[in-house]
């Protein structure tokens, strides 16, 4: 009951009254961290880009690199959090790091870039998971890619459909009491990390043939059309779209017990246990994969079941048990959905509270579930998965609009946490002098990311628009959007979210009531 009422003066400090129901443990916010933070929910679906964007060398050497750097985006995150626990997430740490002069266009686009980025996330994961169930028709033989190849309408029109209602099941799932949604994702770690390690032993211990490691490390494939040094570097996709969305953990921490010290442990806690266990996985994975270069691209682009993890899985397994690993990985990432959709409601439901969208979405059920906020996520995710009607590439470029959209705006907040130092007050959780550093590093990092994943991913030519990366034109939409937005209504009206009564006394200014 003390951890309760100081949180909730806590969020009183920070401008806020306690409207969300505080019964999600800190183990209970972990859990939705590591499921959203998904293994199989990144490298299944963008197995075949990695085997093809630099083979097993790429995906093994990248992989480390991307979570290290991962690691410092999250330990500056953790840190924020600790000082502003509140559900607007980087939104809110963007209004109170960059200052009230500033706090207003800052923490608007900020909000913008993390909403287009939770929407880009969630589909990539519902519409992932969508293929995998479809995929297992195929490699059961109800289905053969023959009849129904993955340019054909009735593939891509069944795998919308199974998306749609995947995104519906996560929504009703999300719209039951919240302690229910704690005791979901908490079942969710042991399916989450329970049905990895079963996938990877049974196809290490199942298969005929295995790769060696160091045959592993120099296996090099770009069948990109691009040069080996753009291939090298677009290789990243598969290990920054794994480490993102670990700001899920703010987003449901007006609802999560012990939210200073909590929330950024389930961030840091996330990434230190997903880098390793991941890079094992991998190893796992790729080491049953085809040895001679013509059989793996054979499989890369015409795979039995048009999923190339699934037909991994199937020749290292058999048809039975290898569809029935793939249906558990599946419903782990369906679960990732289910934590998605949860994280962004609240999101939108924090930026409603603030005015930044239509305060119809500032509204609870009888069970304290932001529901109208559910109901729009899935209707947004509906729409940004539509591109895949026409788009052999649809899924690359949602997991890289997600991606870049949340990286981005993680960097800002991070980016003012370095800039204005002397404004900001660590919280309970902090890493004390290095944390500047830190920040530092990962701001620059971001910066790489984001230009590196909205460049092009294959050379077609000539020219396809269907094999074009569409990321960076559905991001540009979004900022034009924005700005559109913002300098015709926004700006006369949006003054931000309400501050923390300790920056407004170290900027010199008395608290006062926000909009």
């Amino acid at each position: 009951m003390a951890d309760l009422d100081k949180d909730a003066a806590r969020l009183e400090e920070l401008g806020y009254k306690q409207e969300l129901s505080r019964s999600i443990s800190s183990f209970s916010n972990f859990g939705a961290t590591l499921s959203i933070v998904s293994i199989p929910a990144a490298t299944f679906p963008l197995f075949m880009y990695g085997l093809s964007t630099g083979g097993p060398a790429a995906m093994l050497i990248s992989w480390p690199i991307v979570g290290i750097l991962s690691i410092a985006i999250g330990i500056s995150l953790g840190e924020i959090i600790s000082a502003y626990p509140t559900a607007g997430g980087v939104y809110y740490w963007s209004a109170n790091l960059a200052g009230p002069r500033l706090s207003p266009v800052v923490s608007f686009y900020t909000g913008w870039l993390n909403f287009i980025g939770q929407a880009g996330l969630t589909a990539a994961a519902s519409f992932a998971s969508a293929q995998l169930f479809v995929a297992c028709f195929y490699a059961g033989g109800v289905l053969n890619v023959v009849d129904h190849p993955t340019t054909d309408m009735f593939y891509i029109g069944i795998v919308n459909v199974v998306n749609f209602l995947i995104l519906v099941m996560c929504a009703l799932l999300n719209t039951v009491a919240v302690k229910w949604l704690g005791y979901l994702t908490s079942v969710s770690v042991f399916f989450n990390i329970g049905g990895m390690l079963l996938s990877m032993i049974s196809a290490v211990a199942m298969s005929p043939t295995h790769l060696s490691l160091s045959d592993m490390f120099s296996y090099w494939n770009n069948q990109t059309g691009l040069s080996d040094s753009y291939c090298a570097a677009i290789s990243i996709l598969v290990a920054c779209f794994t480490f993102c969305g670990y700001d899920s953990a703010a987003h449901l921490i007006e609802e999560t017990t012990n939210a200073d010290i909590g929330g950024p442990i389930s961030i840091v806690s996330t990434l230190a246990v997903n880098v390793p266990f991941g890079f094992f996985l991998l190893m796992g994975l790729l080491s049953v994969v085809p040895a001679n270069p013509d059989d793996l691209n054979a499989m890369i682009f015409a795979p039995n079941s048009t999923s190339v993890i699934v037909d991994v899985m199937v020749n290292a397994c058999g048809p039975a048990y290898g569809i029935f690993l793939v249906v558990i990985v599946a419903i782990s990432v369906v679960f990732c959905a289910i934590s998605m959709i949860a994280t962004h409601s609240r999101m939108i439901f924090a930026f409603s509270r603030d005015g930044a969208v239509s305060e119809y979405f500032h509204y609870l059920s009888s069970a304290k579930i932001p529901s109208r906020a559910v109901w729009l996520a899935v209707l947004i995710d509906t729409i940004v998965c539509l591109p895949s009607l026409g788009a052999s590439t649809a899924f690359t470029a949602l997991t890289s609009l997600g991606t870049v959209g949340l990286y981005v705006s993680y960097s800002i907040p991070i980016f003012f946490r370095v800039y204005h130092a002397k404004y900001f007050t660590v919280g309970r959780w902090n890493v004390g002098a290095f944390g500047p550093i830190i920040a530092a590093i990962a701001v620059l990092w971001v910066g790489i990311v984001t230009v590196v994943l909205n460049i092009p991913t294959v050379n077609p030519d000539p020219f396809v628009s269907s094999l074009f990366n569409w990321a960076p034109a559905e991001l540009g939409i979004v900022l034009v959007g924005a700005t559109a937005y913002w300098l015709i209504s926004a700006r006369k009206w949006f003054k931000g979210p309400k501050l923390d009564e300790n920056t407004l006394k170290l900027y010199g200014e008395k608290p006062k009531d926000s909009p």
